[in-house]
């Protein structure tokens, strides 16, 4: 359906931005703007903006910004002209009228939804009769108690009965079929309920409506796992199972762990460590991939200690690495050997998840993993073709990341730690002296060039002597990336400062640094060198020379020096 630029602008007109914003995340008025904590991302200190005047926000923290539009797109998962609808029944607008043909569309998958909400139901009401009483043991053996099972709407599919109760609500067989409720037999075309004596998984759209579900069977019944079958208003590779749960979590700032079963989903949820999703029975795919950023801009993978469990990281590491820019990235923990988070939680609790969870390796550290396993690299008898072989391998995968700057950050690190290996294999394999098998090559955490240290700190230097400019450069500076860990705490914590609080000096400033225990960071960034470069100790800089070299440091290339002051 195609709604006109003149009824969008007219609609955005009548809205208020921070009216539809302030319901998510408490904003405060900073000048013409409204700031608050990101409702995208987790973060301690407030970076995300709103203005009324021209109906646009932005977060300095993730980069995500746009319109009322977008924002509801985002945070609720709506289609553009759901988000359309919803905005004009805030401004008491009528969207025009959509033709015959797509009335007959929305009417149809709204019967569609209406059947597959009350088959939830009629599963959930199972759960409580004499049949579901094999499934409530089932439930409570796996530990949940009703509160788990009412919030993931668990039921139990009896043997029939499903399809008279939809013929009760006026609900044809045809649309029954359609929406993957019910099979045809291949004898005589007679119509039986396509779920029987299993668990029920209600799997819902980011809408919160139920689109299909996921079944367990009882005993030895096979397929142990079965799923809805795709139709209008499911596709497997777009959706992932908890998505409504999720959400709710991630908002109270926990980590996404993304898992492989609906029970694993369950149990992490209801641990309180972090927030879970899991792809339906199928490898993660880019879609999927895709809606989790939406989330969470760096979730952590975390499939079963089987070999399909690791099997299925590899492929989602590969499917990922294309599609990873600034801010988008994962990280992957590895279960030990036949185990899933369910049985860690189990064995050993809250804390022995969040260890996990803690040692996540980063997206190059997990490949070169992976890799070095395939090719062996660490047994003494692998062959320098190998090696080769598996460089070769590393670099053509990072290669085919589609946003140049990030491919070329991957690049440099996996150039790195191959010159690292290289280095350290002259001493072994060179000389003769063979490696033992148990041993592995360590490979250092990179630190940046000298020139690049004292660049950050001549940044550093002149923001904190001169916090005004910050305004200037603000969205510059946090879209950067310092190298060096240390220095990348401080400017996190002064864009923090700043953020909150704009008006603050310089001495304010750094009294705030102070008590965040960062003063001898300071002394570093203000030390001898520092004011040798600028000629002068910074903060005696005049403020319009000091605006311009900051803004000069944070864009111009490393490498080039900055120009001495007379």
């Amino acid at each position: 359906m195609a709604v006109s630029p003149e009824f969008i602008e007219e609609l955005r007109s009548r809205i208020t931005l921070s009216d539809i914003i302030g319901k998510r995340t408490k904003l405060v008025r900073k000048g013409q703007r409204m700031s608050g904590l990101c409702p995208f991302h987790n973060e301690k200190s407030p970076s995300f903006y709103v203005n009324d005047a021209e109906g646009f926000y932005h977060c300095f923290g993730c980069g995500v910004n746009g319109d009322a539009i977008s924002f509801l797109r985002e945070s609720d998962g709506l289609e553009f002209i759901e988000a359309i609808r919803r905005l004009a029944d805030m401004a008491g607008m009528v969207v025009p009228e959509e033709a015959p043909v797509d009335k007959q569309k929305i009417e149809r998958r709204k019967t569609l939804l209406d059947a597959l909400e009350r088959t939830a139901l009629f599963y959930q009401s199972s759960l409580t009769s004499a049949d579901g009483a094999e499934t409530r043991d089932y439930l409570a053996a796996r530990g949940l108690d009703v509160g788990v099972i009412k919030d993931f709407r668990l039921g139990y599919a009896p043997r029939d009965g499903l399809r008279a109760r939809l013929h009760q609500h006026e609900i044809a067989d045809d649309l029954i079929k359609t929406a993957g409720l019910v099979g045809v037999s291949d004898k005589d075309g007679s119509f039986y309920d396509y779920f029987r004596n299993r668990v029920m998984f209600p799997i819902e759209n980011r809408q919160g409506q139920i689109i299909a579900f996921g079944a367990r069977a009882f005993g030895d019944a096979k397929p142990k796992y079965l799923n809805s079958p795709e139709g209008p208003a499911f596709s497997k590779k777009a959706v992932l199972y908890g998505w409504r749960q999720a959400r709710e979590r991630v908002r109270r700032t926990l980590p996404l762990v993304i898992v492989e079963g609906y029970m694993d989903v369950i149990a992490v949820s209801r641990s309180g460590v972090a927030a879970a999703l899991a792809p339906l029975g199928t490898a993660l795919t880019e879609e999927q991939i895709q809606l989790v950023w939406k989330l969470h801009d760096e979730p952590i993978l975390c499939f079963d200690g089987d070999a399909a469990g690791q099997k299925a990281a590899a492929r989602a590491l590969e499917r990922l690495i294309p599609l990873l820019e600034p801010g988008r990235s994962a990280r992957f923990a590895t279960l030990p050997e036949g185990m899933d988070p369910d049985d860690i939680l189990k064995q050993d609790g809250v804390d022995g998840l969040q260890r996990i969870l803690a040692s996540a390796l980063g997206v190059v550290d997990a490949l070169w993993m992976q890799k070095s396993a395939e090719y062996r690299i660490d047994d003494s008898r692998t062959q320098p073709s190998a090696r080769a072989a598996f460089w070769q391998d590393m670099r053509q995968l990072v290669k085919t990341i589609a946003h140049n700057q990030t491919r070329q950050a991957f690049l440099d690190d996996l150039d790195f730690r191959i010159n690292s290996m290289r280095a350290a294999t002259k001493g072994t394999f060179g000389t003769g002296v063979h490696r033992n098998s148990n041993q592995r090559t360590v490979i250092n955490t990179r630190r940046p060039k000298t020139g690049r240290i004292v660049q950050y700190r001549a940044i550093l230097a002149l923001l904190i002597s001169f916090p005004e400019s910050f305004g200037e450069c603000g969205e510059q500076l946090s879209l950067a990336r310092f190298s060096d860990d240390a220095l990348e705490e401080v400017k996190k914590a002064v864009i923090d400062h700043l953020i909150r609080d704009p008006d603050l000096d310089a001495g304010g400033l750094r009294h705030h640094l102070v008590e965040s225990g960062m003063n001898e960071r300071l002394e570093e960034i203000f030390s001898p060198d520092t004011t040798a470069r600028f000629g002068m100790p910074p903060e005696r800089l005049p403020a319009n020379k000091a605006r311009v070299m900051l803004i000069e440091a944070i864009t111009r290339k490393p490498g080039h020096r900055m120009k001495r002051q007379k």
